[in-house]
């Protein structure tokens, strides 16, 4: 597929959801959303390095379905969420509303999903478009928005780590029923994985109260 015309592909998302937010938020400002944008954009380098050191030094290829799980775990649940968790925090939070922190949170981890499925566009898997768009992205988005819950929570003194916790998890189980072949019924539990995250998104976020602290009853 031509260059150019992949990155308009994954650039399309991304700008309709800054147009989006713009129109249906008040309080959202094009700049801080562009600077969720530019962040998750970021994550991919650290990501891609230290997991292909990891992988390089073969000692977390595993050879069976439980290592496998546990692989997935650290590797893309753990690290990836780790980056997309840390950087943002550069996010000014006391400029934002929980709204818009939690907007430009989301914004991060689809930008960061959008340009992985760029990469696979530009290797040459043009039939995975679909369900790299419908599921990969999904799940960075809404693990994204979770991380970014926790660190609304943090920058207030709150600490409330359950919704990083969450983050991870559902990453690392999403890569690893997305890891079986498309004929097994294990892949479909990929999508309910995807579920549960978008419900997770929507609880954790129904909790904040006014001052920016988590509660859990």
């Amino acid at each position: 597929m031509n260059i150019f015309l992949a990155i308009t592909i994954c650039l399309i998302p991304i700008i309709t959801s800054l147009i989006c937010l713009k129109l249906l938020m008040e309080d959202f400002k094009i700049l801080h959303g562009t600077l969720g944008c530019v962040l998750g954009l970021l994550t991919i380098i650290p990501i891609v390095s230290i997991q292909a050191l990891l992988t390089n030094t073969g000692k977390f290829s595993a050879d069976t379905l439980t290592g496998k799980f546990f692989e997935d775990l650290f590797i893309n649940g753990m690290i990836e969420e780790l980056f997309k968790m840390a950087l943002l925090f550069i996010l000014p939070v006391t400029k934002m509303s929980m709204a818009s922190f939690f907007a430009c949170s989301v914004l991060s981890g689809l930008t960061l999903g959008c340009f992985e499925t760029l990469v696979y566009l530009v290797s040459g898997g043009v039939s995975l478009l679909g369900p790299r768009l419908l599921t990969a992205v999904v799940i960075h988005s809404c693990c994204a928005g979770l991380s970014g819950l926790f660190v609304f929570n943090a920058k207030w003194r709150a600490f409330k780590i359950l919704p990083f916790i969450m983050a991870v998890t559902l990453h690392g189980l999403y890569d690893y029923f997305a890891g079986f072949k498309t004929d097994t019924p294990f892949y479909y539990f990929s999508f309910a994985v995807i579920l549960i995250a978008i419900v997770e998104c929507r609880i954790r976020y129904r909790a904040m109260t006014p001052d920016g602290c988590l509660k859990f009853e």
